[in-house]
């Protein structure tokens, strides 16, 4: 879990360095408020990109056991006509929004 700790921007203004610094080294999360409500978070290249890349969330032997669960679940599905599945998927749209049309929603 990160350390959080909350600045103004005036705050961040005059410490940006060692702001900077807290969230590099100190992995801390930094929240950034303007006018009194809170506007920005601040957190570290390495948080950030574990947010933007799955991969480096996991570790390799993390990764591979989550795509052998994957593959159990797909084998499980049947294998259907993408033609008739969309028909399906249609049909089922069609009666939820007559349902909801009936009961006035």
């Amino acid at each position: 879990m990160l350390n959080s700790s909350t600045v103004s921007i005036d705050e961040l203004r005059s410490n940006l360095a060692d702001i900077i610094s807290s969230v590099m080294y100190a992995k801390e999360k930094i929240i950034v408020k303007k006018y009194n409500r809170d506007a920005a978070v601040m957190i570290s290249l390495d948080e950030y990109e574990k947010l933007m890349d799955p991969t480096k969330r996991l570790s390799d032997r993390q990764w591979k056991a989550s795509f052998k669960r994957l593959d159990k679940i797909r084998a499980k599905i049947p294998k259907m006509n993408p033609q008739k599945l969309d028909r399906i998927i249609d049909e089922a749209v069609a009666e939820v929004r007559a349902e909801r049309a009936a009961a006035g929603e």
